[in-house]
């Protein structure tokens, strides 16, 4: 029998249980956040302070909603003054429903996935992965409420991170044509086009996806900036001629990693770029906690498609890619790493 790696501490080292007592507290969490979010208190609100007449609007028992409400004040989603109740700014930006960066759509999705595995953890210890796979549960309808969900994501937070990012690359002045590849309802190509008034645009998705994308576009004022290419990306056709490619958290549909990644490069102008926006695990898969704990219901079903740090950058020079810079940004989703991969030559006005 392998000897244990674990440590042996001595009393002295005895540390302190106050991570179990804290972890007890996550379904409240959880059930005070679902239930903010299905009876759009975010909303009330902003109507009303009175705790009697959220009451009324909820129709509820009053002492309870006080409780409630108190609760949500301890959760952080509620202020309290003089017995009377406010959004904090964390349900003001991302609780009401007519906010563009409302989240709660997002958060059921999330919800479904990474905690849908969780009541039967040892069941799935035992059993192993079963045979469902990811194509049987994403239909239409799935890809749609997703891109939706995912446009208020990428507004509340990628999408002027990813337009810094552009900006800041010494290519920047340049570029004049962008790929949003896999890139869901093209808010994030959206920001970036907005800072480059002589930049035009493509996006690659599915087809339910591009319907959603195209209703962003078009409220962005951008019809007549930005190519669609509907389909899988593995097979279908996303163009070329492009300065700079960008994709985030999509990578992991690639069926050939390296091929699709040549794919890209092929696409790319000489010296043009390509920036990878995706989590990179650590410490033998195990770090960061987010990217691990967040993921693991789909990874008992067989879906472990998270990467290794430094695994696409990697892939990418075995591609042909010449040069890679890479830094790690925190974001509300955990840590990310930022591959930014270049093609070799230079990248100049008779090829924009």
């Amino acid at each position: 029998m392998a000897k244990s790696t674990a440590n042996n501490p001595t009393q002295e080292q005895r540390p302190s249980f106050e991570p179990l007592a804290e972890w007890l507290l996550g379904p409240a969490r959880m059930a005070l956040l679902d239930a903010a979010i299905s009876l759009g208190v975010a909303d009330i609100l902003v109507e009303t302070d009175d705790p009697e007449a959220i009451a009324g609007r909820l129709g509820t028992h009053p002492g309870n909603t006080r409780l409630f409400l108190d609760a949500l004040v301890a959760l952080g989603l509620a202020e309290k003054k003089h017995g009377r109740y406010a959004n904090t700014p964390l349900a003001h930006w991302y609780l009401r429903r007519d906010s563009e960066t409302y989240l709660g759509g997002l958060v059921g999705n999330l919800k479904r996935l990474e905690h849908g595995n969780l009541s039967r953890l040892t069941e799935l210890l035992k059993s192993g992965p079963p045979a469902a796979t990811r194509e049987n549960r994403l239909d239409e309808a799935h890809w749609k409420r997703s891109a939706r969900d995912l446009a208020c994501y990428q507004k509340a937070c990628l999408a002027d991170l990813a337009a810094d990012i552009v900006d800041a690359l010494p290519e920047s002045p340049k570029l004049r044509r962008l790929l949003d590849l896999g890139g869901g309802p093209g808010v994030v190509g959206l920001a970036i086009l907005a800072r480059h008034p002589a930049m035009q645009g493509a996006l690659a998705d599915l087809p339910p996806v591009i319907e959603v994308a195209r209703e962003e576009i078009e409220a962005a004022g951008m019809a007549g900036r930005v190519a669609l290419y509907p389909g899988d990306y593995n097979t279908a056709d996303f163009g070329s001629g492009y300065d700079l490619v960008w994709a985030s958290h999509n990578l992991y549909f690639a069926k050939d990693l390296q091929g699709f990644l040549g794919r890209i490069l092929e696409a790319l102008h000489p010296g043009g770029v390509f920036i990878s926006f995706h989590e990179g695990l650590t410490e033998e898969r195990t770090k960061p906690a987010f990217s691990v704990l967040s993921r693991l219901s789909l990874s008992l079903e067989g879906q472990d498609v998270s990467f290794e740090a430094g695994q696409i950058a990697r892939t990418a020079l075995a591609a042909g890619f010449a040069t890679v810079e890479t830094s790690v940004r925190d974001i509300p989703m955990g840590a990310v790493r930022v591959d930014i991969l270049r093609k070799a030559g230079n990248l100049g006005e008779a090829g924009a």
